[in-house]
């Protein structure tokens, strides 16, 4: 018996082992782009990993080499046969930098034992062409041609420059539906509102595509060597099930399509710092001019004045500011506000204006010295300094003469109680007319009580008009009278509509609102009610006649009206 037994354990053991010694792990490549173990740089790409085989719960998988790239865990599936399960993570992961990378092995620790699966080569390479990008697995060419570019301008620029950015969106399927753009994130650039769609055609290696195209502007924020991400788009492509044994099911549920997804080429941006300035920088791109204008020209002491600056170009006018003016000791300024005025015509360049609020603080004549506009020109590379015109204004006397002139004025005309209590009292204003101003009259207390009442008798109207119903009792007859006017238009909108499927509710709605007002019990023992009520019913709940209806809302009316009146 002690034999048996034993024998009994060691072959459970051994089953065990070998059962365990099944147990597996593989990592492998999966990319959008065509290539096995070759990816677009900037352009996601999905890395598997298998564990088949084992008991029990499994634990994700360590995988060495992924902590250096931009990934994330997209997904994970686990299933059990005869107790043997098989798990598979799936992740998302994007390179920004050209070479070839080794990732992996995957490692997992599983019953106190490490299963260890192959490492990955993988080769990141700049495109792989529409060509590739148009194949499935099979290598033969797909009979919906779509895919995804991303088009910059320039690829070195300096800090602040322009650049004009597209997405273009190419397919030859006209069925086709593009069902949403994925923008990808990324730091170091100021990136603008894109424009609305464009859509045209263009030709490609010899074949004529359609597209629809989005623009929009991006300017670097700091020098480096930046890497724009691959963006995505999804569109639906209408299948065709014509040899399906559920065809004709399918024809009553409107066209099936099948979800797919592209991905665009990533760009590599060099931006490359500003040269040294020993002025103060104010913005880079091209700009053609800048104005000043102030208005009025000739202003009291203590009046303000509009200083306008308008700056011409092209270039990032968001972010373009005057910190500081040049300006007389005489003269003191304030900022306003500042706009950007887009151009009317082609031939116009947008432009950003600049007012300032300027205070005049002594009197006499003052010229505003020429304002300063310095801007890294990117054609010619170099900086460019832009003047204004000097501007001239004329400060008269006003409201803040001199102290010294209006003591003497006030002295001169003052009353000795006056000049005693000069020093208590603020300066008067002895400019200009003076003219009486009279006393405004208060508002009537008669008037004020209406007018206090009028919103608190608006407010309890509704609960003071029930009451009063209530206490005459016409409550009855004003519901039985409202119930009716319903009705009467609830069936003028089905003649109007050509609906009788309504009736029934209409009917039942009425009777269960002027419950208790009459006796309408007699009503259902007459023969002509009951044949109309029962073609009412099967109006509401069987296939309606259209040829009936405007026949069946008339008669409808018509025993409204006589139920109206008993």
């Amino acid at each position: 018996m002690v034999k048996i037994v034993g024998k009994f354990l060691l072959c459970v053991f051994l089953g065990c082992v070998a059962t365990f010694l099944n147990a597996g792990i593989s990592m492998s490549v999966r990319s959008d782009s065509g290539g096995t173990n070759q990816v677009v740089v900037g352009q996601p790409f999905t890395i598997e990993v298998v564990i088949d085989d084992v008991y029990g719960s499994i634990q994700a998988p360590k995988i060495k080499g992924l902590q250096g790239f931009a990934h994330s865990l997209n997904g994970m599936y686990s299933s059990t046969v005869n107790g043997k399960s098989t798990a598979r993570y799936t992740y998302q992961v994007r390179i920004d930098t050209l070479g070839s990378y080794l990732i992996g092995p995957a490692v997992v620790t599983h019953q106190q034992q490490e299963l260890v699966s192959n490492p990955l080569t993988i080769s990141v390479v700049k495109d792989l062409g529409v060509s590739a990008q148009t194949q499935n697995k099979t290598n033969q060419t797909s009979p919906n041609k779509a895919f995804l570019r991303l088009m910059i301008d320039e690829e070195t620029v300096v800090v602040g420059q322009k650049m004009n950015c597209s997405i273009r969106f190419y397919y030859q399927d006209p069925s086709l539906t593009l069902h949403n753009i994925g923008v990808p994130e990324f730091a170091g650039f100021d990136k603008k509102e894109v424009s609305k769609l464009e859509s045209g055609t263009a030709q490609i290696d010899g074949v004529e595509y359609r597209y629809a195209q989005w623009r929009w502007d991006m300017y670097p924020t700091k020098p480096g060597e930046f890497i724009i991400p691959a963006y995505n788009a999804e569109y639906d492509v209408p299948t065709k099930d014509t040899n399906h044994m559920f065809g004709g099911l399918f024809m009553f549920m409107g066209n099936r399509v099948e979800r797919k997804r592209v991905y665009s080429n990533a760009v590599t941006v060099k931006v490359l710092p500003l040269p040294h300035c020993d002025k103060t920088v104010h913005a880079v791109g091209s700009f053609e001019r800048i104005s000043a204008e102030i208005k009025p020209g000739i202003a009291k002491e203590g009046e303000g004045m509009v200083l306008t600056i308008d700056i011409e170009g092209d270039g990032n006018l968001q972010t373009v500011a005057l910190s500081s003016l040049a300006m007389p000791q005489s003269l003191k300024y304030y900022d306003s506000n500042s706009t950007i005025i887009q151009p009317k015509h082609a031939d116009e360049l947008p432009k950003k204006r600049f007012e300032f609020i300027v205070q005049g603080m002594q009197c006499g004549d003052c010229e505003i010295p020429e304002q300063l506009f310095t801007y890294f020109d990117v054609d010619k590379n170099a900086y460019v300094t832009l003047r204004t015109s000097p501007l001239n204004v004329s400060i008269m006397p006003g409201v803040l003469g001199s102290k010294k002139e209006i003591s003497s004025a006030v002295n001169t005309f003052a009353t000795p109680a006056l000049q005693e209590s000069e020093n208590e009292i603020a300066d008067i204003n002895i400019t200009g007319p003076w003219y009486p101003v009279e006393e405004r009259r208060p508002l009537a207390w008669w008037l004020f009580q209406i007018l206090f009442l009028i919103p608190l008798l608006y407010s309890t109207y509704p609960f003071i008009r029930e009451k009063f119903i209530g206490l005459t009792g016409n409550s009855m007859r004003i519901r039985r009278r409202r119930a009716f006017k319903a009705s009467y238009k609830k069936i003028n909108q089905c003649i109007q509509t050509g609906d009788n499927t309504q009736l029934y509710a209409v009917f039942t709605e009425l009777f269960q609102q002027i419950e208790g007002t009459r006796d309408l019990r007699g009503i259902t023992q007459d023969s002509e009610w009951n044949n109309f009520f029962e073609r009412v019913t099967h109006a509401a709940y069987a296939q309606a006649n259209n040829k009936d209806t405007d026949q069946l809302c008339r008669m409808a009316q018509e025993w409204l009206k006589r139920l109206e009146k008993i």
